[in-house]
């Protein structure tokens, strides 16, 4: 499953992102840029009493067990409130084809102008990203995709007090756009 991703977006788009949804309330901050892998930083946009804030937090968290992280979470299974629900906006993701290393490396970017965002659950300081059955455009190269939500959604992921089941769905047709990288 997905364990790297670029991020390439400034404060501005975030905050625009933010706008979107009415839901602006934090101030600027410094975002990393450039590929992220499980235990590093990522911006994270998620609902507070007076709006949204936006933090950066790790990518997965020690599981009861102690090894390894939790980076990613069936959504079939969850029940999250939305206080621990976010939104990470990536530039791309990557999956993985094949059975041998050297594994086959895709890169999924939009294939419109709709921005990628996935939903999230938060943890502390760290988050998990939740997963899906793949859509058709993931489905010839993985089994599972993130939960990536429409525009439309992001409002009501971060604040629906019941459960959101219908947003853990796969994305539509040509939503994404896979490049072969390796």
């Amino acid at each position: 499953m997905c364990n790297l991703q670029d991020h390439y977006q400034a404060w501005d788009a975030y905050a625009e992102h933010m706008r979107g949804i009415a839901l602006l309330r934090s101030r600027p901050i410094e975002l990393p840029q450039g590929p992220v892998r499980p235990s590093e930083a990522t911006p994270i946009v998620s609902a507070e009493a007076e709006g949204a804030r936006l933090e950066l937090l790790s990518w997965g968290w020690r599981p009861a067990g102690g090894k390894g992280l939790v980076i990613n979470l069936r959504s079939e299974s969850r029940r999250d409130e939305p206080a621990v629900r976010g939104l990470t906006f990536p530039t791309a993701f990557y999956e993985y084809s094949g059975d041998k290393p050297s594994k086959t490396q895709w890169r999924f970017t939009a294939a419109t102008n709709e921005p990628i965002a996935f939903a999230v659950i938060c943890r502390g300081s760290a988050y998990a990203l939740l997963t899906c059955e793949p859509g058709p455009d993931v489905a010839p190269i993985h089994a599972r995709q993130p939960v990536i939500l429409p525009r439309g959604a992001w409002r009501r992921w971060l604040t629906a007090p019941d459960w959101p089941d219908d947003l853990a769905a796969p994305s539509p047709a040509g939503a994404l756009r896979a490049t072969r990288t390796r």
